[in-house]
């Protein structure tokens, strides 16, 4: 009897410490910070208030079961949006490494030459601004007299064209005319043909454009002074891997620098701007020499290459990439090489503005030096369960789930489930299906370590404490 009255007394402090007993269950009030914490913790077994010994049993029982009030569960997250049902899927264990976002050499940066000789007369755009394929760039007058010169003979060329090809019409046409003067008109033709093609081929190692030869020499007959330099076409690449389907995505260039000023004066060759392709660059991460052989056989096996961006709750992750390549060189002081994945880029406009000239500025998703982390699939583990870790808790070597079980009133009843836990990452908790947790229940997926707290806190382990049942109340299992 006196065991029975310890324990009696013991419950009674625990209680009054923590809450208030009532008939029927026991509602426990939290104070932190001003904040109403309401829970009501559900016991397991029946009392009877009139055998000491039944009740000392009861003391021993633990309570497994809690529901929160709306404002406790609000204060803790756990809303709809933390309830998640169970499902059993394949999982692959993956080993990590941190990465950075690079350019791609000889990809992402671009350098625009003058193709001709000449003074910068026009600049379309500002550094920073979007430009596509095709869009004008500068305009350059034309001071190389090699280039006027070579116009110049073109247009007599076209010109003689023109006149042989009027006199083979008249001979067509006169029935008097002598056969070898025909003849000899139509080899002129073939002679002037072929000069023409020459000296347009030379016209477009100076620099000029077919658009230019065609509309302003043979079409206008009038010698081109200005030139427009215009944003070279994308290369397509067939060998990069995709993080979307293609043709989601636009491919757009942006300046990044201006290497001239209206009225310089530029050779044939010099650089004009740099423009850079942000459309795909590559992830490169840093693996010590000893993973070497996983990451050969990931590469040979084309696995699966996760890469996760962020932190503080501002966590993005890309999936279904692959490795590209490995360096075949070790760093000798670090112990480490390096991998390289492709990923392609996406962008949003931020501003546009002119009236007359529209510009267009962009920014870009994934920037170069951002940093992430690489994880690649090496191991599957098949037909188990993933958890966000928070839907997880651990008390000492035990681990547990809380599923929703049904509702007391407006409170969300959650009951302790203990599992066995196969994996973990810094994200995710694999449990293994060996029953314990059945695909199609609900479990909370935040929250965890608060639940199995406000339950530890009643159940009172530390000191000694149990669960009081009211008398002649038959109580939920």
């Amino acid at each position: 009897m006196q065991t029975t009255a310890k324990k009696l007394s013991h419950a009674l402090i625990a209680f009054t410490l923590f809450g208030a007993l009532t008939v029927g269950a026991v509602y426990v009030t939290y104070g932190t910070s001003n904040v109403d914490y309401g829970i009501s913790l559900l016991q397991l077994g029946n009392a009877d208030c009139d055998d000491d010994d039944h009740v000392a049993e009861e003391f021993q029982e633990q309570i497994v079961e809690v529901a929160f009030s709306p404002t406790a569960a609000k204060n803790i997250g756990l809303d709809d949006s933390a309830i998640e049902t169970v499902k059993v899927t394949d999982f692959y264990k993956s080993f990590s490494f941190s990465a950075v976002v690079v350019e791609r050499p000889g990809f992402s940066t671009i350098t625009v030459p003058s193709p001709v000789s000449g003074v910068i007369t026009k600049i379309y755009r500002e550094t920073g601004v979007a430009v596509e394929p095709g869009e004008p760039l500068f305009d350059i007058l034309l001071n190389q007299q090699e280039s006027v010169r070579a116009q110049t003979e073109f247009l007599t060329l076209l010109k003689k064209r023109d006149i042989n090809a009027a006199e083979l019409e008249r001979a067509g046409l006169d029935p008097l005319f002598v056969p070898r003067q025909r003849r000899e008109l139509e080899y002129e033709k073939i002679q002037i043909d072929s000069e023409i093609d020459i000296q347009e081929n030379m016209l477009l190692l100076q620099g000029l454009s077919e658009t230019d030869i065609v509309e302003s020499l043979k079409k206008d007959g009038k010698i081109i002074r200005t030139i427009t330099v215009y944003a070279p076409p994308f290369e397509n690449e067939d060998n990069v891997a995709s993080t979307a389907h293609e043709g989601e995505e636009e491919h757009i260039f942006t300046i990044d620098e201006l290497l001239v000023s209206v009225g310089k004066n530029i050779a044939v060759g010099d650089a004009l701007c740099l423009l850079t392709d942000y459309c795909k660059l590559a992830i490169k991460g840093k693996v010590f020499a000893v993973n070497e052989r996983m990451l050969v056989d990931a590469l040979t096996l084309k696995s699966r290459v996760t890469a996760t961006f962020g932190g503080n709750g501002n966590r993005e992750t890309v999936e279904d990439l692959t490795l590209r390549s490995i360096d075949n060189k070790i760093d000798p002081a670090s112990g480490t090489l390096f991998c390289y994945v492709d990923l392609r880029n996406r962008f949003t406009d931020y501003a546009v503005t002119g009236e007359n000239h529209p510009r267009r500025y962009i920014k870009w998703h994934f920037k170069p030096g951002q940093r992430c982390e690489l994880h690649v699939e090496v191991e599957p583990l098949p037909n188990c369960i993933v958890l966000p870790v928070g839907a997880v808790a651990k008390d000492f070597q035990e681990m547990y789930v809380f599923e929703w079980v049904g509702n007391e009133e407006e409170r969300k009843i959650w009951r302790k489930t203990p599992v066995h836990v196969i994996h973990q990452t810094k994200d995710v908790v694999v449990i293994d299906n060996d029953g314990s947790l059945f695909p199609g229940a609900q479990v909370a997926v935040r929250g965890a370590n608060f639940i199995l707290a406000a339950i530890d806190a009643v159940n009172q382990k530390d000191t000694g404490g149990g669960a009081v049942s009211g008398c002649g109340v038959d109580h939920e299992h």
